[in-house]
């Protein structure tokens, strides 16, 4: 009996003794002060509900749902953002926003590239415009949601249209403090992002080229390991744009929406915007939110113009661009028809109305339209905007107006969706 309890003892010594061997793991300091970092880090994640449980516009369930999924996909792309390509010292372009991040009416011609730069560092971006139908580089100082107001500027801009670009469409810039021979574009000592917007009007031009951006000044040496210090600060950096934007976003839906404008108005587009101050310089734009029963449209009218590019785009209330790969919730100058009187007619509904320019709302009776013109020889001057019934809307269209029937509309989405799988094939 002695015998056996004495083997277990030792059984027992020997389990306790593999068990701290291989798992225990006392804490220093540092580390506990690291596992304080993530508790914070979890509660301030906890506390971005708010920023949907607060919003004005938020008044059922379904745009309840909508707005915990944006801001589950907002800060998965803040947290790769801060954590993996936030610094200028060794950039790497980062699609944003993207498929995931949409955010503020993100464009769905335009597949996006960023990249943090610093004034006192030169860079060098190459690239491709052959498929494009413009091509924006902007370098900003400060972010939206981030940096107040008064202290967001634009640093410098260019245009593909000013580029020296080969026969392929090939391009090199530099962008630096000191200017450059060839293509450069300015920086200075407040400089911390550089946004690339790409505008492809035809989806099926789908060859982006290589685009690569290099920091010159460190070209050729190895990034050093990020310290505990600058990783807790990659963490609540993240959280803290994510609700900033989201804040901003917010305000933005209830004073330049619900509080300035009546349902359905749309104004006349106009350059440069102060309440969107990373707009881009090169375009003129309009905003609106449509509210509309199932059996009414919005239907609006405006002259066409010569330019790069034009768009309009449907969005929810949280501003994210609708699913424009399985719906048509988009068009642009390659995909709007324009009527023989020289007009272009949007058609905005919850339900199909059978014609080309139809633009999808995804069942939400109410959401926000936001239209581009970009580099135009002028804008338009006139625009109109009515509410009309779907039952009245074949009197109301021009008889040039291209009828599109369930088939026609099923090829437009397979065309689509199978563009925008292309597109982001590539992560």
């Amino acid at each position: 009996m002695k015998l056996g309890l004495s083997l277990l003892g030792i059984v027992a010594a020997l389990l306790v003794g593999t068990y701290y061997s291989l798992f225990y793991n006392p804490q220093n300091a540092q580390q506990q002060q690291m596992n304080q970092v993530w508790s914070q880090f979890a509660q301030e994640i906890e506390a971005l509900g708010e920023l949907v449980e607060d919003a004005p516009f938020n008044r059922d369930e379904r745009t309840a749902a909508e707005g915990y999924r944006h801001l589950a996909r907002y800060l998965s792309s803040m947290i790769a953002k801060q954590t993996d390509h936030s610094n200028p010292s060794y950039p790497q372009f980062v699609r944003f926003p993207n498929s995931v991040a949409r955010i503020g009416w993100d464009n769905p011609d335009n597949p996006y590239l960023s990249a943090p730069v610093r004034g006192d560092h030169s860079y060098r971006i190459r690239g491709n415009v052959a498929n494009f139908d413009l091509v924006t580089f902007n370098v900003y100082s400060g972010m939206l949601g981030y940096t107040p107001m008064a202290d967001m500027r634009t640093i410098s801009s260019i245009a593909s249209e000013d580029l020296e670009v080969d026969e392929n469409g090939d391009f090199e810039l530099i962008l630096s403090a000191q200017k450059q021979p060839g293509n450069w574009l300015a920086l200075a000592s407040d400089a911390d992002n550089v946004v690339i917007r790409r505008l492809v009007s035809n989806w099926q031009q789908s060859d982006e080229g290589s685009w690569e951006i290099l920091n010159l000044t460190t070209l050729g040496t190895s990034a050093p390991l990020a310290t505990p210090e600058e990783i807790a600060a990659q963490l609540t950096e993240s959280v803290k744009m994510v609700r900033g934007v989201r804040e901003v976003l917010t305000l933005a839906h209830r004073f330049l929406f619900q509080l300035k404008l009546e349902p359905n108005e749309v104004d006349v587009p106009a350059v440069g915007d102060p309440a969107l101050p990373m707009s881009d310089p090169f375009q003129a734009t309009t905003r609106a939110y449509f509210k509309l029963a199932e059996d009414e449209a919005l239907l609006i009218e405006v002259p066409e113009v010569a330019c790069k590019f034009t768009n309009i785009q449907l969005a929810n209330p949280w501003m994210e661009s609708l699913d424009y790969a399985s719906r048509q919730s988009s068009l642009n100058n390659h995909t709007a028809h324009v009527n023989a009187d020289g007009i272009i007619r949007y058609v905005i509904s919850q339900q199909d109305p059978g014609v080309a320019n139809w633009l999808d709302t995804a069942g939400y009776p109410e959401g926000s339209l936001f239209a581009r013109w970009t580099y135009c020889d002028s804008y338009p001057s006139e625009l109109s905007a009515s509410v009309v019934k779907l039952s009245d809307l074949g009197a109301l269209l021009p008889s040039d107006t291209p009828p599109v029937n369930a088939d026609q509309r099923a090829q437009v989405i397979a065309a689509r969706q199978s563009a925008i799988s292309r597109r982001y094939g590539g992560g």
